[in-house]
């Protein structure tokens, strides 16, 4: 028993020295991500060498064979345009080919409604499937795709808009007791489930994917909805380098005027305040020399209406937004699309009946999307304290959220390099500091190295930043909890967080709570070592 003892004491011992000497998490994700690079550059050119060989390597009957398709298909299409029948001899054409031209192209891209003009009704046609946007897909369109098909990958989001049904959620209720379809076939309603609402009620556990990494928005934007839609289950991984945010503007800007609702004789509701405001906001960015993409989104049809109305009346307005991939439509217009700027006219204020608070109070998926379109900035023009003070509780606790971000704002703006002096500073009430990060603080003060508590960079919040001419270290003390809880989540999360901080230019240092106490001078030493190097 001893000897066990003394054995597994020194297994401990071996595998804790191995540990200590491996490079850190940071310094593996600098390697990882060298290496990401590299496989993506070599990924684009084997792809370019791949399509400069591939026309090599077809014969001439498969060149034929691709030219007769082609032309098939343009005549379809030209019948399709001009309402006329493609004629009998030509859809002949189309199925003889088929069959044959599968086997020189091997992935097709087809949307739900023409694939009975498309491919032939032959089960298993298809080794896979893919159908995504599964959450905007009404069953019924689904199934011949399903049966065309061995497999099928179904990709979607139960918190973004469903499809726009034929028929009523009465007339479907009756269908389904009809036809004793309620207690055991309730999912496959055709005006309250989707494609994707009931593959997921069939889907085996391991079988469902969740895909918690975006990559679209900026962190203050999908914040919002990480936490209010998802449960805090997104993990923000957006490449900030990619994102083309306008010069010295916030992610989220809330342009607040008091508006006032009216009813047109159409239906929905119209905010006219609003509407010059937006105009007048869309006039703005374009005299900024801004060149990203811009859209305007809106609850109501109507409002969507009014504000094209008034762009098109301004035609030099209307020339220059025509070069930034413009759009204004309701949120249905915009779901699976994405904009670089995104401004949403709210509508809600003095006057807005209780019908249309009804209809934006049920549909909190509405306003999910209408958000989450925006990539690098969203603006939001409305009455913000109405919005507060509606009784719409994702429209009140947006106008919430962007209070609170404002207010970060404001602190991090306060935020400059400088001697804070010997003793830890006081900090904002949100930030949780540890008693070993001040004495760490404090020490290193001492040895003549003045860091910056709390330091924001982009949507993280750095224990102590250090600054040698132009480089930058993060310094993280980590405390026992953190280590405690760390699991495969918490690592992927840090391994982003990582991966943020290499692109902006920093190093990352991490040190645990006892080490700091058991080993004060050489967690210094490390510090200082860094400063050696860099300086």
């Amino acid at each position: 028993s001893n000897y066990n003892q003394m054995m597994d004491l020194w297994n401990y011992r071996v595998m804790l020295e191995s540990l200590s000497s491996s490079d850190s998490i940071f310094e593996l994700t600098q390697q990882e991500s060298n290496i990401r690079k590299l496989i993506s550059e070599n990924s684009n050119r084997f792809w370019q060498l791949w399509l400069q060989l591939l026309p090599e390597r077809l014969s001439k009957n498969d060149r034929k064979m691709i030219g007769d398709y082609i032309t098939v298909l343009e005549l379809i299409v030209r019948s399709d345009e001009k309402q006329r029948s493609a004629g009998r001899n030509v859809w002949a054409q189309y199925y003889k080919l088929l069959p044959q031209i599968t086997n020189i192209l091997s992935c097709w891209a087809v949307t739900s409604l023409s694939v009975r003009s498309k491919i032939p009704f032959e089960s298993c046609f298809f080794d896979l499937v893919i159908i995504d946007e599964a959450s905007q897909c009404d069953i019924a369109s689904a199934i011949p795709l399903l049966y065309r098909a061995e497999r099928a990958v179904i990709i979607g989001d139960d918190k973004q808009l469903t499809h726009i049904s034929t028929i009523n959620e009465r007339e479907d209720n009756q269908l389904l007791e009809k036809y004793d379809l309620v207690e055991n076939f309730l999912v496959w309603s055709y005006a309250s489930s989707s494609l994707f609402r009931l593959a997921a009620s069939l889907c085996d556990r391991d079988d469902v994917v969740q895909l918690k990494d975006h990559h679209r928005s900026h962190a203050d934007i999908i914040s919002y909805s990480n936490k209010y839609f998802y449960n805090n289950s997104l993990r923000v991984a957006t490449n900030y380098d990619n994102l083309n945010i306008p010069d010295g503007e916030a992610a989220i800007r809330w342009i607040d005027i008091k508006g006032k609702v009216v009813r047109p004789a159409g239906g929905g509701s119209i905010n006219n305040i609003e509407v010059e405001k937006v105009v007048d906001e869309l006039e703005r960015i374009v005299n900024t020399g801004y060149n990203g993409s811009i859209g305007v989104v809106t609850p109501f049809r109507a409002q969507a209406n009014r504000i094209r109305d008034l762009i098109f009346s301004k035609q030099e307005l209307y020339d220059r937004l025509l070069n930034k991939d413009f759009i204004v439509d309701t949120v249905h217009k915009f779901q699976g699309d994405e904009r670089d700027i995104m401004i949403f006219s709210s509508v809600v204020s003095a006057g807005l009946s209780q019908g249309s608070s009804g209809f934006l109070a049920r549909n909190g998926n509405l306003f999910n999307v209408a958000l989450t379109r925006a990539r690098a900035s969203l603006i939001v023009v409305g009455d913000q304290m109405g919005c507060y003070n509606s009784g719409i509780s994702h429209f009140s606790q947006f106008a919430n959220h962007v209070k609170m971000l404002n207010e970060k704002r404001l602190v991090e703006k306060e935020q400059t390099i400088e001697d804070y002096g010997p003793k830890f500073p006081p900090v904002s009430s949100r930030d949780v500091v540890s008693d070993w990060e001040k004495v760490f603080y404090e020490k290193l003060y001492e040895r003549g190295v003045k860091t910056l508590p709390q330091y924001k960079v982009d949507k993280y919040s750095l224990d102590l930043a250090l600054f040698i001419n132009d480089k930058k270290l993060d310094i993280e003390v980590d405390g026992e909890t953190y280590h405690r809880g760390w699991d495969g989540e918490l690592l992927r999360r840090d391994k982003i967080r990582n991966n943020r901080l290499i692109e902006l230019g920093w190093d990352v240092q991490r040190f645990w709570v006892y080490e700091i106490r058991d080993n004060m001078i050489g967690c210094v030493n490390k510090i200082e070592n860094w400063i050696e190097k860099n300086s």
